[in-house]
């Protein structure tokens, strides 16, 4: 069981970095308030809610195979509680 939260960090940690770099301008120009599924370092989709991008993600690719991404959401800085979080 270890292993499979390892891989869901893993692609939630791969996707969020491929969205910063690759994706975030032109999601927070275009789709600012959706929330963008990611499935491989790709976006598969926008929709308006996030249960609704977290329920389409686990029926399509099951759990730890997919990350959400809310669109324009500052990031919160938690400091060294982060640590404890991860």
């Amino acid at each position: 069981m270890g292993h499979m939260n390892d891989d869901t960090t893993s692609q939630v940690e791969s996707n969020h970095t491929i969205y910063i770099a690759k994706y975030k301008e032109a999601a927070e120009r275009d789709h600012t308030g959706e929330v963008a599924l990611m499935h491989n370092g790709k976006i598969i989709g926008y929709f308006p809610e996030g249960g609704d991008a977290y329920e389409h993600g686990y029926k399509d690719y099951g759990l730890g195979n997919f990350s959400i991404e809310f669109v324009g959401a500052e990031p919160i800085d938690l400091g060294f509680q982060t640590l404890a979080i991860l």
